[in-house]
C-alpha cells in the first residue's frame, strides 16, 4: 500500500518549484562531501546535543541498521562514514526519537522514511518542512499505519484532536527552514535560551551564542578555567555577560 502514496504526493506537485528542487540536491551533495558546510558530530556529540545521552546505541542502530535485514532508518548525510553525522542527520534523529517516545513502532517509522525518501524524492524527509511536505508526509504515515497495523500511528494521523499537527508544530519549533524546505539552522530551546543556535555553517554545527558565533562549550570551558568569573569570560570573547550566563546555563543543562 505504500506505493499508493505516489498519487497523493503528486497531487501536491504544484506546490513545488523544480528549480528549487535541483538546488536542494546540489546543496545536499555539497554538504555530503564537505563537512565544514554540513555540520560534523560524533554519535556521542549528537546524543549530548539531543539530550539522548543514554541512547547512543539506539542512534547507532538507526544510522547503520546494526546488521539487521531491515536496514538503517536514516539515509546518512555522510554515507561512507562510520561514526560521523551531519546536521540533517541530527534533525532526523530528533524527529524519530520524538515519534518513538509517542510509542510509534520503529518498523513503522522505518517504512515511512523509506516511502518518504522515494515519494518525496528527498534524501532527508524528516528534516524538511513546508505545507506541501508536511501534508505529504502525513499521508505517507497514514498509509504506513494501514500497512503495518500500527494502531498508535493511526491514532496520531487520524485522530480528531489534530494530534499529528501538534507534533509537526512542536518539531518545527525553533527551526528555520531554507526555501527548498530543508532545515537551515536550529534554535534548540528558543524560549529558555533564545541566543543558542545550531547552524551547520558555524562551528561545525555545534551550539554557539548568536550572533557572536562563539561555541557554548568554549565559553563554558573558559568560565571554569577562570573560576566562574563571567565578567572575565565576557571580556575575553568581547560578548555580553548575559551571553556568558546563557551559554553556561545551557551547557550545565546538557550535562545534567
Amino acid at each position: 500500500m505504500i506505493s499508493e502514496a505516489r498519487s497523493y504526493v503528486r497531487a501536491g506537485e504544484a506546490c513545488r518549484n523544480p528549480a528549487i528542487e535541483g538546488q536542494a540536491m546540489n546543496v545536499i551533495e555539497l554538504q555530503m562531501t564537505g563537512r565544514l558546510r554540513g555540520g560534523y558530530y560524533t554519535i556521542a556529540e549528537a546524543a549530548r546535543i539531543l539530550r539522548m545521552g543514554t541512547k547512543q546505541p539506539t542512534i547507532r542502530n538507526w544510522l547503520t541498521g546494526n546488521g539487521s535485514e531491515a536496514g538503517p532508518v536514516i539515509a546518512r548525510q555522510y554515507p561512507n562514514s562510520t561514526n560521523e553525522l551531519g546536521f540533517y542527520d541530527l534533525i532526523e534523529i530528533r524527529f524519530i526519537d520524538y515519534f518513538r517516545r509517542q510509542d510509534v513502532s520503529l518498523q513503522s517509522i522505518r517504512k515511512a522514511a523509506q516511502a518518504a525518501r522515494r515519494e518525496l524524492e528527498a534524501r532527508h524527509p524528516f528534516a524538511m518542512s513546508n505545507v506541501c511536505f508536511v501534508t505529504d508526509r502525513r499521508k505517507i504515515f497514514k498509509l504506513t499505519a494501514e500497512e503495518t497495523g500500527d494502531k498508535r500511528l493511526m491514532e496520531i494521523v487520524s485522530g480528531q484532536h489534530a494530534m499529528y499537527d501538534v507534533f509537526e508544530n512542536f518539531l518545527a519549533k525553533g527551526i528555520e527552514f531554507a526555501p527548498d524546505g530543508l532545515a537551515g539552522r536550529w534554535y534548540p530551546e528558543p524560549t529558555k535560551y533564545p541566543k543558542i543556535l545550531i547552524s551547520p555553517k558555524k562551528a561545525h554545527g555545534h551550539p554557539i551564542i548568536d550572533p557572536a558565533g562563539v561555541p557554548t562549550r568554549t565559553i563554558f570551558d573558559l568560565w571554569r578555567a577562570e573560576n566562574q568569573d563571567k565578567a572575565a569570560v565576557a571580556d575575553w570573547f568581547e560578548i555580553g555577560k548575559s551571553d556568558v550566563e546563557q551559554a553556561v546555563e545551557y551547557e550545565l543543562d546538557l550535562a545534567a
